[in-house]
C-alpha cells in the first residue's frame, strides 16, 4: 500500500510543491543585557543626582549637575569622565569606577557637611535668639511670665536636637505670643534691635568690599601683610557684636633659610607656592582668611571657628605638609612648619590676640618644631 507519510516535506499545505528559497522569519531581538542595563541605571541615577544637586561650599547647583552629566555620558560610551589626563577619549569598555566611587562618595560628604554645619548654625543663632529676645521683653511687660515660659520651653527644644518640624511649630507658638503683644513694645527696644542690625549688615558689606579692593602677594596668591593689618581689626569688631569665635593662627617654615641656602630662591619660592597652597586647602571657607604675614610665616584668621576646631585643623595642615613631596631640578625637598593659636577674646586688645598667637608659634619652635602650641 502506498504511503503518504513524507509527503508534506515536499509540498505545500496547499497541494503545491515547496519552495526551496522561502526565506526564515527574522530573528526576535535579543533582550538587552544586565550589563547594559546597569549602565543605563547608573547614567540615569548620575543625571538625577545632577538635577536636584544644591549649592555647597567650592560647588554650586550648576557645577555638580555638569560634572555628573559627564559622568553620565563616561559612564555610557567612555567619553572624557571629568580632570581626565589629558581629553582623551578611554578605549571602549574602560571606565573609571573607582574615580565615580569617589567623585559620588565625596559629593555625598561635602553635601552631609555642609547641611550639618547649617543646621547646627541655625541651632545656635535661634539659641542666641531666644536670650536676645528674653532679655528685651522681660523688662517691665505684663506677659512676661507667660513669654519666659514659653522661650524656655522652646529653648528645651534647640537644645534637645528635635527635628526641624518641631522647632518650626514651637518657634510659630512664641512667635504667636509675641505678636500678641508686639504692638504694646516700645518703640525704643525696636530702634535698638534695627540700629544694631543695620550696623551688622554695614560690616557685613564693608568687609565684602574690603576683600574684594585688597591687595594680593604675588608670589602665593594669598592675602598680603597690608591686607591683614586692615582686616583684622574689622573681623574683630564683627565677631564683638555677633558673639562669634575666632581664632588666629601664626604658621612659620621651618629651617626656611637653610632650603634657600641649599636648593636656591627658585626653590624657595616653589617651597612657599606649595605651602599657600595646603594653607587654602585646610582652610577653604569664604569666611576664613589667610595671608602671607611677612617671609615664610603666615597668618590664618579662622571665622566662627572655636578653639577645639582649631586644633584640628592645625593638625589637619600640619598632616597636609609632611605629605608634601615638592621635586626642583632633579631634586626632592620635604619641610614641616611650626603654629601657633590663640583664640579671640573679645575682653582684650587685638595686639594681644596677635601677641598670644606668636607666643604660642615661639613655642612650638623651642618644643622641637613640625607641631603647634596654644
Amino acid at each position: 500500500m502506498f504511503s503518504t507519510r513524507g509527503v508534506s516535506m515536499f509540498w505545500g499545505k496547499k497541494g503545491g510543491k515547496k519552495q526551496p528559497d522561502e526565506a526564515p522569519a527574522p530573528p526576535a531581538p535579543a533582550p538587552a543585557s544586565d550589563d547594559d542595563l546597569g549602565l543605563d541605571a547608573t547614567a540615569d541615577l548620575l543625571r538625577i543626582l545632577g538635577k536636584f544637586a544644591f549649592d555647597i561650599d567650592h560647588y554650586s547647583a550648576q557645577t555638580i549637575n555638569e560634572m555628573c552629566q559627564q559622568w553620565a555620558r563616561h559612564i555610557l560610551i567612555a567619553t572624557p569622565y571629568p580632570g581626565a589626563e589629558g581629553g582623551g577619549t578611554s578605549a571602549i569598555g574602560e571606565r573609571n569606577w573607582q574615580g565615580l566611587r569617589e567623585f559620588v562618595t565625596q559629593l555625598r560628604q561635602r553635601e552631609k557637611a555642609y547641611v550639618t554645619t547649617n543646621f547646627k548654625e541655625i541651632r545656635n543663632v535661634l539659641g542666641d535668639f531666644i536670650d536676645t529676645l528674653g532679655k528685651i521683653i522681660a523688662e517691665g511687660q505684663e506677659d512676661q511670665t507667660d513669654i519666659g515660659e514659653q522661650l524656655n520651653r522652646l529653648r528645651y527644644v534647640v537644645e534637645s536636637n528635635a527635628s526641624l518640624d518641631t522647632l518650626k511649630r514651637e518657634a510659630m507658638q512664641v512667635i504667636g505670643t509675641i505678636g500678641n503683644i508686639t504692638e504694646q513694645r516700645q518703640r525704643a527696644h525696636r530702634d535698638v534691635l534695627e540700629q544694631l542690625a543695620d550696623k551688622i549688615k554695614f560690616m557685613r558689606e564693608e568687609l565684602s568690599a574690603a576683600r574684594r579692593e585688597m591687595d594680593m602677594d604675588s608670589l602665593t596668591r594669598l592675602y598680603n601683610r597690608k591686607a591683614f593689618d586692615q582686616q583684622l581689626p574689622r573681623l574683630a569688631e564683627f565677631n564683638r557684636l555677633s558673639g562669634l569665635p575666632a581664632c588666629l593662627l601664626l604658621a612659620d617654615l621651618d629651617h626656611f633659610k637653610q632650603i634657600n641656602d641649599s636648593h636656591g630662591h627658585l626653590t624657595g619660592d616653589l617651597v612657599l607656592r606649595k605651602f599657600a597652597d595646603c594653607c587654602a586647602q585646610t582652610f577653604p571657607r569664604r569666611s576664613d582668611f589667610v595671608a602671607r604675614y611677612g617671609g615664610e610665616e603666615f597668618a590664618i584668621i579662622a571665622q566662627e571657628t572655636a578653639l577645639d576646631v582649631a586644633i584640628m585643623l592645625a593638625e589637619r595642615l600640619l598632616q597636609a605638609v609632611r605629605a608634601l613631596r615638592i621635586a626642583h631640578d632633579g631634586q626632592e625637598v620635604r619641610i614641616t612648619v611650626s603654629i601657633g593659636i590663640a583664640e579671640f577674646d573679645p575682653r582684650r586688645d587685638l595686639s594681644d590676640w596677635i601677641q598670644q598667637a606668636d607666643s604660642a608659634l615661639y613655642r612650638a619652635k623651642q618644643g622641637g618644631r613640625d607641631r603647634f602650641a596654644l
